[in-house]
């Protein structure tokens, strides 16, 4: 990051923290049992729980190298925000990215965290 300006990316919430594991079955069961998580949805290598408004979810991850965890913030317009990081100098993590719930942009932070960007549908 180049420069530590104010930027207008129009921010409302965490939209969401998703945590990578290394299986899917044991870290439901310590999620549910251990913490007393409700099942909000399940996919295929993906378990969000209900956590209220933000949304807490665990990834099964293919690689054995160290994960990252991930917040995602909500935004109105990822395509703005998009330009005002790129025009901060934040690194990118390739582009944005379209799902069927919406938009999702990765980005990193000055310590290497990543984070992303969502915009719904």
């Amino acid at each position: 990051m180049n420069s530590l300006i104010a930027l207008s990316m129009d921010i409302h919430k965490i939209y969401a923290v998703w945590v990578p594991v290394r299986s899917l079955e044991e870290s439901r069961k310590f999620y549910e049992r251990v913490l007393g998580l409700k099942m909000k949805l399940r996919d295929r290598k993906w378990i969000e729980f209900d956590c209220g408004e933000t949304a807490f979810a665990i990834r099964e991850q293919e690689s054995t190298e160290p994960q990252k965890a991930r917040v995602m913030f909500e935004t109105g317009d990822i395509s703005y925000a998009r330009q005002e990081l790129i025009s901060a100098g934040v690194r990118i993590m390739g582009d944005i990215r379209h799902e069927h719930y919406g938009r999702l942009l990765t980005f990193e932070d000055p310590s290497g965290h990543w984070l992303e960007l969502f915009e719904p549908r």
